[in-house]
């Protein structure tokens, strides 16, 4: 069995967090995990980076603050290759002006509560499938920062 083993920098997650507008944010709801597809932006740039969406209110994602995480992934089944980034923090509400770029939320009614999630840490992961004598082999790659 033949694998390839690969890390994703930093840096590179948020460079694959850019290319993409759709992820899943995990938020803590009656002791449970919960993930909810939702729009986002990356906004700041390395080391100052952090996760804008925008909501309803009245929502689940809309009244809770507090930790939580993104997790953005690329899946190709054709080329047998992927790769996920997870930023794991906080989730705050943004009050009154700013000049955070626009998730443009897909649905648009009364989507006006902006929140950040502000990463303590980012990780990312890619695989890649290598043809051994024996088949394809996979093997995941987990970084942190």
């Amino acid at each position: 069995m033949t694998t390839q083993r690969l890390e994703i920098p930093r840096w590179e997650c948020i460079d694959l967090l850019r290319s993409q507008q759709v992820g899943r944010l995990c938020i803590i709801e009656d002791d449970f995990p919960l993930a909810l597809p939702v729009n986002y932006r990356v906004a700041g740039a390395d080391l100052t980076t952090s996760i804008v969406v925008r909501t309803a209110p009245n929502t689940v994602i809309g009244q809770y603050h507090g930790k939580s995480s993104l997790e953005v992934d690329v899946v190709d089944t054709t080329r047998r290759t992927a790769w996920s980034v997870v930023v794991r923090g906080a989730l705050h509400h943004v009050a009154g002006e700013h000049s955070l770029p626009d998730p443009e939320p897909w649905l648009t009614v009364d989507r006006h509560h902006w929140m950040v999630l502000e990463p303590q840490a980012i990780s990312g992961r890619r695989f890649n499938a290598v043809l051994g004598d024996d088949g394809y082999s996979v093997d995941w790659a987990i970084t942190t920062g």
